[in-house]
């Protein structure tokens, strides 16, 4: 298939690949602020991985594209962000992976020290850690739920959600299910409106919110909602992946 080049203006970076062609893209601070990290990604580039016969271009040049990694490898990072459409006008987005020479660096050191008996030192990403959900436990999941492949994200399917309006509680489990290698946040929103209605805290691997409570209620009926599942890495909750739109129904009853 081939992605087409869509250049918007959002672009502040350049990325030069292996034929010494340049690509205009987003560094990945200025795509999280232009997509917030909802974005869906169709392929890698960069650094080479499983071949899937894609391209890029901009009827010009072309990109060999690879089959997106759940997350870059422990010494690749993310360089960038190229915008592009597929054969239906849909719009994607490429990440550009290359290497990252300060992880390298530091595992040279790091097995310096081990070779000359120091202690090795390991660094989290962030010091605080994600704000975990307070409403959430450790959740027994059924069979179907546990996600045997690592590569993969497992997500949850949801139809129809009841409310009560006299105390806004949604009786149903918001799952991440087990095996997952990445915390899930899970936002409802209502479908005709755009309203937010409802935002959970990071939920682990193997966790659920077994209910939870609506920030706003709609008057009582059918109302077509949005179960967005934003997928965040276990290591770096600060890096988005690829989650997951639900369309469902809130049933709102007296």
């Amino acid at each position: 298939m081939q992605y087409r080049y869509k250049r918007e203006g959002n672009e502040n970076i350049f990325w030069k690949d292996r034929k010494k062609q340049t690509w205009s893209c987003m560094d990945r601070k200025q795509f999280m602020k232009v997509t917030k990290g909802k974005a869906p990604i169709c392929a890698d580039a960069g650094i080479r991985g499983k071949g899937s016969g894609d391209v890029l271009t901009d009827g010009n040049q072309e990109a060999a594209l690879y089959v997106p990694r759940q997350k870059p490898g422990f010494f690749q990072k993310i360089t960038g962000y190229i915008r592009c459409t597929d054969e239906q006008e849909r719009e994607w987005y490429v990440r550009i992976l290359s290497r990252s020479a300060g992880k390298i660096g530091a595992l040279i050191l790091l097995l310096a020290a081990v070779i000359a008996g120091g202690a090795f030192l390991y660094f989290r990403m962030s010091e605080e850690g994600p704000d975990l959900d307070k409403a959430a436990i450790s959740y027994e999941m059924p069979d179907s739920m546990v996600n045997e492949d690592p590569d993969t994200i497992a997500l949850p399917g949801y139809s129809i959600l009841s409310v009560s309006r006299s105390d806004g509680v949604v009786r149903a489990p918001l799952i991440n299910p087990e095996g997952n290698t990445c915390y899930f946040v899970y936002s409802i929103s209502l479908a005709d409106t755009g309203e937010e209605i409802y935002r959970s805290g990071y939920i682990e691997p193997g966790s659920a919110v077994p209910e939870f409570r609506l920030n706003t209620v709609p008057e009582t009926g059918s109302h077509n909602i949005l179960v967005e599942v934003e997928a965040w890495d276990i290591e770096d909750y600060t890096q988005a992946l690829n989650g997951g739109s639900i369309e469902a129904v809130l049933e709102v009853e007296e």
